[in-house]
């Protein structure tokens, strides 16, 4: 069984699984967790599909001997104690690397995989789970900003030193019916969502897809973002730099500030600067490039509340709030 808290599975594999209905594409998900360093071998059979998903254990047999006619998954081993091979691609261009937590659920939660095949969608299943070969952490920071976005309104409050802090609200959020979804282009669902929505709106609300928010050099999806903003990035931070505008006879600006739904700061010479809201996956495959993208998160979250450290605290201030009073 995989020891890295993700596992792999081929996204040929998985469509052609997908196929074959429901039940298959849920079985294979699941045995395909249950693989080892090889992401190929596994053990886990209908009793792990049943377990992990919630599939009666007839039912699940069936599934895993239609992947096997398939040829999707091959028994190496019959009995009591079965044992699968499944079908691999030859590079791991196209593998989907994928968190356990899909199968095995996080804490006492019902597994994402279940609460999925409850749903009765094999569309919202699948594009779920090709979602994470569309996902750029390192480039988007979640999923392609070209897809799914966040539009804020600024409002500039004041310079302060070399920077300038900004209010921001949140205008709209919108989705394209583009790439993995252009599919579902002028289509309207049952429950009235309309295009990318018909896939997006569901998982956002099942927790499985989550908004953050961004400081980036433009509202542009190629802009490159400067940190990451609000609950998930560097919110105490500005509650600090708040709290110094007050102490510092800069009341007023930090009243107009909070009135906003965000706040941000910016080097003065980015123009366009701006406060974006993106969507990233909740779950994410513990990767050594998923780690890489975490720690540099981290140094741009650290620079950013360095810099208002110093702002607030330091002994060289970059300005006194009054000092820029009517600028």
């Amino acid at each position: 069984m995989s020891k890295g808290n993700f596992f792999a599975l081929g996204s040929d594999e998985f469509a052609a699984a997908c196929d074959l209905g429901i039940n298959p594409a849920v079985a294979l998900l699941v045995m395909a967790r249950g693989t080892g360093r090889d992401n190929t071998t596994t053990s886990w059979s209908a009793l792990a599909v049943f377990t992990h998903s919630g599939i009666a254990r007839r039912r699940a047999q069936a599934a895993i001997e239609a992947l096997i006619g398939a040829g999707l998954v091959e028994l190496l081993q019959a009995g009591k104690r079965p044992r699968y091979k499944l079908r691999k691609p030859a590079g791991d261009d196209s593998l989907l690397w994928l968190p356990n937590e899909l199968v095995d659920g996080a804490g006492n939660e019902v597994p994402p995989v279940t609460k999925l095949r409850e749903t009765g969608s094999l569309d919202l299943l699948k594009k779920f789970v090709q979602l994470y070969g569309i996902q750029d952490l390192d480039n988007d920071g979640g999923l392609p900003r070209n897809i799914v976005w966040s539009h804020f309104k600024r409002e500039q409050i004041c310079p302060i030193g070399p920077f300038m802090l900004y209010g921001f609200s949140e205008e709209n959020t919108l989705a394209s019916a583009t790439g993995l979804l252009a599919e579902y282009q002028g289509i309207t669902d049952d429950d009235k969502n309309k295009g990318a929505w018909i896939i997006l709106n569901p998982l956002w609300k099942m927790g499985l897809i989550e908004q953050v928010f961004y400081m980036a050099e433009s509202t542009d999806p190629e802009a490159e973002l400067i940190y990451g903003a609000g609950p998930y990035g560097t919110a105490l931070a500005i509650d600090e730099l708040m709290a110094w505008l007050e102490d510092t006879g800069g009341k007023g600006f930090s009243f107009e500030a909070q009135s906003h739904q965000l706040q941000g700061i910016a080097p003065k010479h980015i123009k366009t600067a701006a406060m974006i809201g993106l969507f990233r996956l909740h779950y994410r495959p513990k990767t050594g490039k998923t780690s890489r993208w975490l720690a540099l998160e981290m140094e741009r979250a650290e620079a950013m509340v360095g810099m208002v450290g110093q702002i607030c605290r330091g002994k060289d201030r970059a300005v006194h709030i009054k000092a820029v009073k009517g600028f």
